[in-house]
């Protein structure tokens, strides 16, 4: 993830995602052809690596495509898309492994994979931008400073007739693959100086209220086997359908607090002198406490024979919680770092899938040692935990962000523009 998001940055965003679309599509392929386990981890690897570009880089492209009123409603719909997908995928690939095989599984999603791939190309330009080369530099208008005190029919001026500007791309010109470089800065360097970004408190918020709660919820599909096998009696396909309660949420939470994010934020902002604040976007972090309800009320309910709807509900309100405040804390962090957003992506969401990774050895462990309402009262702990941070940063916010923007030195992480796309910009 860290690797894509420097070669994003060298050579631009379009070559990525088509490079990475690929690169899922080939190993889905291999996986439904492995022979082994050790394939099969193998191909699962190289899939990884191909599906971080949809993480680390989707916000990094709205912050060169939108203004900032509407980033917050695509940052819900990019949530929405995630969240979907691990809810529905599940679900339709234990029926498909039920009803045929687990071959049948990775070859059904090799298909949406290569129409995938083909969409990209056709419909993900080059967003990556540098102003340097869109300005055509052009000779100014010089004059005797003497003549000044002369008459203006006496004044020697020199009228140099200003070139239009440069045309935007057509759609032709915009499929093709190879865009050239974007920086002349090393490839190692950049990618070092991702983690500078460590330093930064931004990092830190959006690793907790973010990123942790992603693992949460992760752990909840994961455990879900073992609550619902315990205290309900279910079989794999109804465990499976217990995840259409997670579907409900994040399409609630897409239609309600989609548009609300960007007009929300505009109508504070009028109320403000018409100053924008990126903090305002920080109010929308209450709705992780929708997500300590659910783990609270799910060990509660569970512990006083809660019926099955009523956890399905919990997770619900899980999944709403996530969409909505995770789209938040994504938005603020591209309102605070804006181009370099992509490198704190990276190092948060490289860091939350190794405490995923790691916490799958010990999850199912715990809920069968200490029980599902200690098991859940502890997640609904660290959700409130993680919530907290929101509070210093929405009172510490400005702050921050002079002290950000006072360091350059820690904190640029911007590519310098290719000396020889202004040179080219210069002869043009």
């Amino acid at each position: 993830m860290v690797l894509q998001n420097a070669l994003a940055v060298k050579f631009g965003h379009r070559i990525v995602y088509l490079v990475s679309s690929l690169l899922m599509f080939i190993s889905c392929i291999w996986c439904a052809l492995s022979p082994n386990l050790a394939s099969i981890r193998a191909s699962r690897f190289f899939q990884g690596c191909g599906m971080s570009a949809g993480q680390g880089l989707v916000p990094s492209t709205f912050e060169q495509m939108y203004y900032v009123h509407e980033r917050g409603s695509r940052s819900v719909i990019w949530n929405f898309s995630i969240m979907a997908g691990i809810t529905l995928g599940p679900l339709v690939c234990s029926y498909v492994i039920q009803n045929l095989t687990w071959e049948f599984g990775f070859w059904f999603v090799s298909i949406a994979l290569g129409i995938a791939t083909v969409m990209v190309f056709l419909f993900v330009p080059e967003t990556t931008f540098h102003r340097a080369k869109a300005i055509r530099p052009t000779k100014e208008q010089t004059f005797d400073r003497s003549s000044m005190e002369k008459s203006l029919s006496e004044t020697d001026i020199q009228v140099v007739e200003r070139e239009p500007p440069l045309a935007p791309p057509g759609y032709i010109s915009g499929l093709k693959i190879w865009h050239g470089t974007y920086t002349n800065e090393n490839l190692l360097r950049i990618f070092l100086r991702q983690f500078t970004f460590v330093l930064s408190p931004v990092a830190w918020f959006v690793f907790l209220t973010y990123g942790m709660q992603t693992v949460w919820l992760s752990l909840v599909p994961l455990c879900s086997a073992t609550i619902f096998t315990l205290e309900y009696n279910f079989n794999a396909a109804q465990i499976g359908l217990t995840n259409l309660g997670g579907i409900v949420g994040i399409v609630l939470a897409m239609l309600v607090t989609g548009p609300l994010n960007d007009w929300g934020v505009v109508w504070i902002s009028k109320r403000n002198r018409g100053i924008y604040e990126p903090e305002f976007r920080l109010m929308f972090m209450i709705s992780m406490l929708f997500g300590v309800s659910g783990y609270v009320g799910w060990a509660v309910g569970n512990d006083h024979h809660m019926p099955w709807i009523g956890a399905v509900a919990c997770i619900t309100m899980l999944n709403f919680s996530m969409v909505v405040s995770g789209s938040a804390a994504v938005t603020y962090l591209l309102d605070t770092h804006r181009e370099n957003a992509l490198h704190i992506l990276a190092v948060t969401n490289f860091a939350k899938n190794m405490v995923l990774y790691g916490s799958t050895f010990f999850a199912n462990g715990i809920i069968l040692d200490r029980g599902v309402k200690v098991s859940l009262l502890i997640l609904g702990a660290c959700q409130a935990f993680c919530w907290l941070a929101s509070i210093p940063m929405y009172i510490f916010g400005k702050r921050v962000r002079s002290f950000i923007a006072r360091h350059p030195e820690v904190y640029r992480g911007e590519a310098i523009p290719n000396e020889q796309v202004l040179e080219k910009s210069a002869r043009n």
